[in-house]
């Protein structure tokens, strides 16, 4: 069966709350590792694990400093993966979100899920956010050596096996995702958060303040 309009999400940066799930992991990390440092480190602070956040490139690095400033016994790799797993388990669920896609399917769009991580913990929190059953194909870095975001655009539009020129866009907070829908050929809608882009930022299709907004719009401004 072929797809006519289809409508692409990022995992981590439109359909899973990940800032709510890392706030709740950081609380937990703190209380975790409390008797581990209190008597050679400073308290573990979950104001300083997001601010560290922040100012890492990558996870790697993250943990590298996380480990270096407490002086954790466990190795960066043992510490990352503990953390993939525990925020696959702690995004919420939106009940708002699922509503929103559930309309999105029903008026007739094919709905796509990509991201740039671990597979396994990406589909968990699909799960973990009751959004799986929504979502007719999931791409991942993992599923091939495509890299580039809007390679995995490609990629997710062919796996859903949309017609020639069909109806498809990106929907993300990430402005690299923006770039890549622009270069992929796909429409795109950024979700602002609240946020503004600056003159020099990539410049989406659309702006929409939540992902609710832009499925609904979606749905209703583009009909069959």
């Amino acid at each position: 069966m072929t797809t006519a309009r289809i409508a692409l999400f990022s995992i981590d940066h439109a359909l899973t709350d990940q800032q709510t799930a890392f706030e709740l992991w950081a609380g937990e990390f703190a209380a975790e590792y409390a008797d581990e440092v209190a008597a050679r480190c400073p308290e573990i602070e979950p104001t300083w694990l997001r601010v560290a956040d922040r100012a890492c490139a990558d996870r790697v690095e993250y943990f590298t400093l996380l480990r270096a400033r407490y002086g954790l016994d466990r190795s960066v790799d043992h510490l990352h993966a503990d953390y993939r797993r525990r925020l696959a388990e702690l995004v919420p669920h939106r009940p708002e979100v699922t509503a929103a896609l559930t309309d999105l399917q029903e008026a007739g769009w094919a709905l796509g899920a990509f991201t740039g991580g671990e597979r396994a913990t990406q589909i968990r929190k699909l799960h973990t956010a009751q959004l799986d059953h929504l979502v007719d194909a999931v791409i991942t870095t993992g599923d091939s050596d495509l890299c580039p975001r809007a390679d995995l655009m490609r990629k997710a539009v062919e796996d859903l096996r949309a017609v020639p020129h069909a109806d498809v866009w990106m929907v993300s907070d990430f402005a690299t995702d923006v770039i890549g829908a622009q270069t992929a050929g796909l429409g795109s809608i950024w979700i602002s958060h609240g946020r503004t882009l600056a003159p020099d930022d990539p410049q989406p299709d659309r702006v929409c303040e939540t992902l609710v907004e832009a499925a609904r719009w979606l749905a209703a401004a583009r009909p069959m």
